[in-house]
């Protein structure tokens, strides 16, 4: 049976519109031991201009990646890391991450998101940012590197360390474990933003189950267990 190969991924991206572009990215790939087996990281030139909004976030200016190359020059440069159906992708927020990189990815390969595993193993955190969570739980962070792809992969590292000893488990058996549902704690969108689900009132939320088609999953057993 072929082993699996585990890549940390990061990228930054010129905003986060449908249409906006990467503008670095960084991979490190290990074992299931956590050992480092591979690694880099690269500006890349987005073939569009960068935010003003994007780059107060990330540091990164048009003039930084105007040499730079492409995203499929830099995927085929090398070797297209992270296709092979044996790939398990990990990021925060591993959706955005697979949005800008499915074209150079295969489409069976895994994805763990570390934003989702920590939703369910630290409900009390302040938010479930990379960042938050490093100084909620301890996390060496240069701050230096702070919001590159390549300092964000140096802490996402530890997290994905951290969330295995506090879950219990190994890396992969993280892809069965961010299934289970997150327990919400409070309404996220209209007039109850913010308001603890046990101070909602019973009135709406049947209505919410009852009415909302596109209600998130995770929300709706929680509502269902009130």
């Amino acid at each position: 049976m072929t082993s699996s190969r585990i890549i940390l991924v990061d990228i930054e991206s010129t905003g986060v519109g449908a249409s906006d572009a990467i503008c670095e990215v960084a991979y490190h790939e290990i074992t299931e031991d956590f050992e480092t087996v591979g690694q880099a990281c690269s500006l890349i030139n987005p073939g569009m201009p960068i935010s003003s909004g994007a780059s107060g976030v990330n540091g990164i200016t048009n003039d930084m990646v105007a040499d730079a190359p492409g995203i499929g020059e830099y995927m085929a440069k090398s070797g297209f890391p992270l296709m092979g159906e044996d790939v398990v992708m990990v990021a925060h927020n591993a959706s955005f991450d697979r949005r800008f990189l499915s074209p150079y990815m295969s489409e069976g390969a895994d994805t763990i998101c570390t934003l989702r595993c920590a939703r369910i193993l630290y409900p009390d955190a302040d938010n479930h940012k990379q960042g938050t969570l490093a100084y909620y739980l301890g996390l060496q962070m240069d701050r230096s590197k702070a919001h590159s792809a390549d300092g964000d992969l140096d802490v996402l590292l530890q997290l994905l360390m951290r969330i295995c000893r506090d879950a219990g488990v190994g890396i992969l058996n993280l892809i069965e474990f961010q299934k289970q549902p997150i327990n919400v704690r409070t309404i996220g969108f209209g007039k109850h933003r913010g308001t603890a689900l046990k101070d909602l009132d019973s009135g709406y939320v049947r209505w919410l189950l009852n009415k909302c088609e596109n209600l998130d999953p995770d929300l709706r057993t929680s509502l269902e267990k009130l």
